[in-house]
């Protein structure tokens, strides 16, 4: 996340394409088609391919990283998508309210190591999301413009949520890969 958004573009991302964030492109962006299958789709081979599911492999790849806006936009786009659109904030709170709160935290934390991580906040999904479906190419396109809106770089994380989303769907679009 070193680059500026003014050196950076972002170009043609679509989940029906192979996408993948592990091609670099000149402003330091991670987005593009690539052949090589994703590090996400690779935690979510033998696995359900649903929505929560997907939410888990992200916890798998990159959980150690301090949870960031970016994680909280997709992370609502995801539950709030397989809940069926209901009002997530009920019953206490879902998962976004819990990756909401650890990011105010985070801000007020100095120490990396002391900060709340994803796969801390991830670890909530089983109690809070009690609904779940399989992904879409519409929620996978919907979790990556949701983390794509909410980066300061207009940057998907590699293994993160919304690449991990879009995995998922192209392992429901096609289960050979």
């Amino acid at each position: 996340m070193g680059s500026s958004k003014d050196d950076a573009s972002v170009t043609n991302i679509s989940v029906e394409e192979h996408f993948s964030v592990s091609q670099s492109s000149p402003g330091g962006q991670f987005v593009g088609p690539t052949e090589e299958i994703s590090t996400a789709a690779e935690a979510l081979i033998g696995r359900s391919t649903t929505l929560t599911e997907a939410l888990k492999a992200a916890a798998m790849n990159v959980g150690h990283k301090p949870v960031e806006t970016t994680d909280v936009a997709a992370i609502k786009e995801v539950e709030t998508r397989a809940i069926g659109g209901d009002d997530i904030e009920g019953a206490g709170g879902g998962v976004t309210a819990v990756a909401s709160k650890a990011v105010a935290r985070n801000k007020t934390i100095g120490k990396e190591s002391e900060k709340t991580n994803l796969r801390d906040v991830i670890a909530e999904i089983d109690v809070k999301v009690t609904r779940d479906r399989e992904v879409t190419s519409e929620d996978a396109d919907a979790v990556v413009q949701a983390e794509l809106n909410h980066s300061p770089f207009n940057n998907i994380i590699p293994g993160g949520v919304a690449e991990s989303v879009a995995a998922a769907y192209k392992l429901n679009h096609d289960p050979s890969l």
